[in-house]
Order: C-alpha cells, then structure tokens, then sequence
C-alpha cells in the first residue's frame, strides 16, 4: 500500500484528492476542519511558521512517503497599498516557508520510494493577478521552488510537479458577487469553473509510475483560459 502525505486536505481540491486516495495510506492535514475519509490526521495552522521539531513529530515512525501533496490555501482580494503586513506572512508561510519546512523533514522518506512533490499553484501564479498581487506572487514563488527542486532532485529519483488551475468551483468563487462570476464565466473560453476532479485527474497522472520522468512541469488545468 503507498503511503501519501496530503496537506490542506479539507479544502474543495483537497477533498476530492483525499476521496481518490482513501483506499491508501494518508496521513492529512488541516486547520480546523475534519476530513471526511479515513487517515491519521493533524491540526495544523500553516499561516503561521511551523517549527521544523513539530513537523517532525507528526511522522514518527513513518519510514517511507511516496508522495506529499501541497494544496492549502486562500485567496487575498486587496490593493497591494492596502495589505496589512501580517497578512503577506501569512501567505507567504502557506505557499512557501511551511512548503519549505515539509520537505526538508519528509526528503529522506520520500527518497527511500522515489516519491513525488506535488504542489496546487494557480493560474495567477503564471500570469499575474490585478487586486490579488500577494497571492499571485506567493503562487509564482512556489513554481519557481518547484523547477528549481526538480534540478535539484533529480539524481534522487524524487520528482517535483506543480498543477495549476483556473477558476475552480468550490468555496473561493462562492466568495464572489454574482456579478463578478458571470464576468468570469464571460471571459473564460470553456464558460464554465475548474472542477475539483479535474485537478485531482491531473495529480492522478503525475503520481502515477508512468511519470517517473515528468519532473518540474507546471500543469494548466484551465479550460483554455491563458490571460
């Protein structure tokens, strides 16, 4: 049985990730929501540094990870002028510095298997976002990380992707006024959001066996839509 790591598995992606993947060994993490499958499962608030000691405890015993999945999150919607500095640190701890502490405890089990480093970015991270310039930043951060690790790994056997979607369907875009949505569904070719499964079909391949040599790639999942 293989044994993944999935962190933020409460979200609308990581929900659906952790429903394809009940049948194996998961070892979850949220913030405050229970998961709905089955898996040994840790609180945890990554909008603040995580020491790397804590991190540690939660996979003693644990010999081997064939894979850590990477999909926490939120959207900031604010002016750059208007950003309170507590909030970029809490960005930047979600998307990069907790990213960081995870795979440096979890590099050695994840070499025994030759697992995968999977990371949800964003389209914003690939092309910019008006009103959500922190957020995109912290997105465009982690495809950097991911190119550079994949290089770095490689000898290992470990690869490191990242999967970007679009607009997806779920709580984020429930946050938007019904106007805004249509503006969107307007713009976007398909006219229509991401669905959760698609982006879990996309993590499906990469950790498949047959994507052993599939590292530093930045999947779009974005029905077409290259702002």
């Amino acid at each position: 049985m293989s044994r993944y790591v999935i962190v933020g598995s409460t979200g609308d992606i990581g929900k659906k990730l952790h429903e394809q993947l009940s049948t194996e060994e998961t070892i979850t993490f949220s913030r405050e929501k229970e998961p709905e499958y089955d898996s040994t499962h840790h609180f945890l608030d990554l909008s603040y540094a995580q020491d790397k000691a804590v991190i540690e405890s939660f996979f003693d015993g644990v010999d081997g990870i064939d894979g850590l999945i990477w999909c926490p999150g939120y959207s900031l919607f604010s002016l750059v002028q208007d950003t309170a500095l507590d909030e970029v640190d809490n960005q930047y701890n979600i998307s990069i510095r907790n990213l960081v502490a995870f795979i440096q405890v979890l590099l050695p089990k994840l070499r025994r298997r030759k697992g995968r480093i999977i990371v949800i970015t964003s389209i914003w991270g690939r092309h910019g976002a008006s009103y959500e310039s922190i957020y995109a930043s912290m997105k465009g951060a982690q495809e950097a990380l991911i190119k550079s690790l994949a290089k770095e790994l490689a000898p290992t056997g470990v690869t490191v992707n990242g999967v970007a979607p679009g607009i997806v369907e779920g709580a984020m875009t429930a946050l938007l006024s019904e106007a805004d949505q249509q503006h969107l569904l307007d713009e976007l070719p398909q006219a229509c959001y991401v669905k959760p499964a698609e982006v879990m079909h996309a993590v499906q391949y990469l950790l498949d066996e047959n994507a052993q040599s599939v590292t530093g790639e930045i999947m779009n999942v974005n029905g077409g839509w290259y702002t």
